[in-house]
């Protein structure tokens, strides 16, 4: 596995200022980590370049009508204003906020 699958690349991000990488907690218990955009509700799971789903929020393979520049290269450097990264499980997203005060001995 690349590195570049292990962790997200640092980039300039108007909407949010880090990415949070998924606890072996959440992956046990089924969070994986997502994007949403607050004005449509539009969701998206972090995936490689492969396609499959990633343990970490990758940018690079985010829908192009979320981003809003990229370097020479290609890569995402700016996303569209309120493009949030939080967890999808059973159809739901959550935030790292709603993550930290969820009841988890109910």
């Amino acid at each position: 596995m690349q590195n570049s699958e292990l962790s997200p690349t640092p980039h300039s991000l108007p909407a949010y200022h880090e990415l949070p990488e998924m606890t072996v907690g959440a992956a046990l218990l089924g969070f994986l980590p997502a994007f949403r955009d607050l004005e449509t509700d539009e969701v998206h799971l972090s995936v490689n370049e492969n396609g499959k789903l990633a343990t970490v929020h990758l940018l690079d393979n985010l829908p192009d009508h979320w981003v809003i520049e990229r370097d020479e290269a290609g890569r995402i450097t700016a996303l569209k204003e309120g493009i949030i990264a939080g967890f999808m499980r059973h159809e739901r997203f959550f935030t790292r906020s709603d993550l930290a005060h969820l009841r988890w001995d109910a």
